[in-house]
């Protein structure tokens, strides 16, 4: 291990109970490390694990073997119940986007987030509003003073532009009628044929529409402008608490001990804050920079646990008790 000291007075008290048994922090980790993609080669999970893997190697973060391994199935419910079998055991880290909160939510798998071991929040995918370059829409007041139901295209139904399309349609107080594309490729080619009045969709999909000036980005669902669209305003500083994005992280099985905590904190830690990973990760895939440590991404998960709950509810989409 090549691990400066953890800045966190939680983790620090954790490393000075670990001093106290040092045969015991020294034998973590007694074998490889497993990064586990709940989806299959090529997706989210699978890109972000694989770039984490390759840069811990060549950066030098730790010296111990990296295997990524690929769960699919069930919306990421593979991926669950496989880390969750190996509850108290630090070698395995899980990619955890928004399915880690909307699976147990919605199917009957047995399990939440509170069951597993939170390490680090890496990134989040906001969702922009999108409109045709040619639409009368300019503004999110243009949409408010419509004087008609507006459509709004976006990914299936309890994802979360259909989410963020519930929320700006109650901040602006205006009525709105999501329809579901199977991926933002349709979106995009619906928005662009006149289908819809506007897109909800992940920026990564639409960025060569609007530097070619084939779409007018309105807003952004970011708490601050992302840095790769500095003129598009966010939903907040236009008056409107509309905040929704996908967010990428890491989680651990339960119930692991102290010293493969503050490894797997360390090691993460270390990872963001090197620069190849945001000229290899972050900007290449359109991801905006948003870690958060243990402590903060285990009240985030709560919190953001909380507004799939009631939305999926209000939609009824979550699963019988």
């Amino acid at each position: 291990m090549f691990f400066k000291p953890f800045k966190t007075a939680v983790v620090f008290s954790a490393l000075v109970a670990a001093a106290i048994l040092p045969v015991q922090a020294e034998d973590f980790p007694s074998r490889g490390l497993e990064f586990i993609a709940g989806y299959g080669p090529g997706g989210g999970h699978d890109t972000m694990l694989r770039s984490m893997a390759k840069i811990i190697r060549e950066t030098k973060i730790i010296d111990t073997p990296i295997n990524v391994v690929n769960k699919p199935g069930g919306g990421g419910a593979t991926a669950l119940g496989y880390l969750n079998s190996h509850k108290g055991d630090g070698h395995y880290l899980m990619a955890a986007t928004s399915s880690f909160i909307t699976t147990p939510l919605t199917a009957d798998v047995g399990l939440s987030y509170k069951d597993f071991t939170p390490i680090a929040r890496l990134g989040i995918d906001p969702t922009l509003l999108v409109v045709p370059a040619s639409s009368p829409i300019k503004s999110l007041d243009d949409i408010k003073n419509a004087g008609r139901v507006l459509n709004v295209a976006g990914g299936g139904r309890g994802q979360i532009e259909h989410i963020a399309t519930i929320m700006v349609s109650e901040a602006l107080d205006v009525k709105l009628n999501f329809i579901p594309f199977q991926g933002d490729g349709e979106v995009a080619s619906a928005l662009l044929g006149g289908q819809v009045d506007f897109a909800m969709i992940n920026p990564g999909a639409v960025s060569e529409f609007i530097k070619s000036g084939r779409m007018n980005a309105i807003a952004i669902s970011t708490e601050r402008r992302a840095e790769m669209f500095p003129d598009v305003p966010t939903f907040k500083e236009k008056g409107y608490d509309v905040v929704a994005s996908v967010f990428r992280g890491v989680v651990a099985a339960k119930d692991i001990p102290v010293d493969a905590k503050i490894y797997l904190y360390e090691m993460v830690e270390r990872l963001q804050e090197t620069p190849e990973w945001t000229e290899q990760y972050l900007k290449p895939n359109g991801i905006i920079p948003g870690y958060l440590d243990a402590d903060a991404f285990a009240a985030y998960l709560e919190k953001t646990n909380g507004i799939y709950e009631t939305n999926l509810s209000n939609l009824g989409l979550l699963k019988k008790n």
